[in-house]
């Protein structure tokens, strides 16, 4: 896919909250297509244990983003990044 038609694909992407409960996001596009999730970071050893807010396009321990936008928009490049990747030879 090129960046162009990528770019239009997640130009009406917003973040909908998931689960109220764990404070779960998923970055959804227009169509309903879900690109990826944000979710609250956590980091063992500080006090408060939480830390910002991780982004991915598979619910996992990743480093954290200040706020949930910024978590969505690295959702969105990595989703970009992925769709407009070169085919592997294997």
């Amino acid at each position: 896919m090129s960046q162009k038609k990528a770019r239009e694909f997640v130009n009406d992407a917003r973040l909908v909250l998931a689960d109220a409960e764990t404070r779960h996001y998923e970055v959804v596009t227009g169509d309903g297509i879900v690109l990826g999730h944000v979710e609250p970071a956590y980091r063992a050893g500080r006090r408060s244990g939480w830390n910002g807010w991780a982004a991915g396009s598979s619910p996992s321990a990743r480093p954290g983003h200040a706020t949930r936008d910024q978590a969505g928009a690295e959702v969105l490049r990595q989703w970009i990044a992925m769709a407009t990747a070169k085919p592997r030879k294997v």
